[in-house]
C-alpha cells in the first residue's frame, strides 16, 4: 500500500459495505456525510458498526489494526492520515 492511493471516498467504500444490511439509514448517513465527522457522535454508530468497519479496513487496505488503534480512528479523515502514516513507515 502507498500512501498517495488512499482516498478518503475508499474509506468511505469500506464504511458503507460494513454498514450493508444493518438497521442504519444509509441513505440518511450518505447525505451528511463529511470526512472530518465523527462517527460516534457526529454519524452516531455504535461499537459493533465500528468494529465491522475496522476488520474491513484490515481486509480493503492491507494493514494491521489492534484494540489499541481503534479509539484513534475517528473519523475519514483521521483514518486517512493514519493509514498513510502506516505506509510511510512500512
Amino acid at each position: 500500500m502507498r500512501g498517495n492511493d488512499i482516498e478518503p471516498s475508499k474509506v468511505w467504500d469500506v464504511l458503507w459495505n460494513s454498514l450493508d444490511g444493518s438497521v442504519r439509514n444509509l441513505a440518511a448517513l450518505k447525505e451528511s456525510a463529511r470526512d472530518g465527522a465523527h462517527f460516534i457522535e457526529d454519524m452516531g454508530l455504535d461499537s459493533l458498526d465500528l468494529l465491522e468497519f475496522y476488520l474491513r479496513l484490515d481486509e480493503a487496505f492491507g494493514v494491521s489494526l489492534t484494540e489499541d488503534d481503534y479509539p484513534e480512528l475517528t473519523s475519514v479523515q483521521v483514518i486517512v492520515a493514519f493509514l498513510e502514516a502506516r505506509a510511510a513507515s512500512s
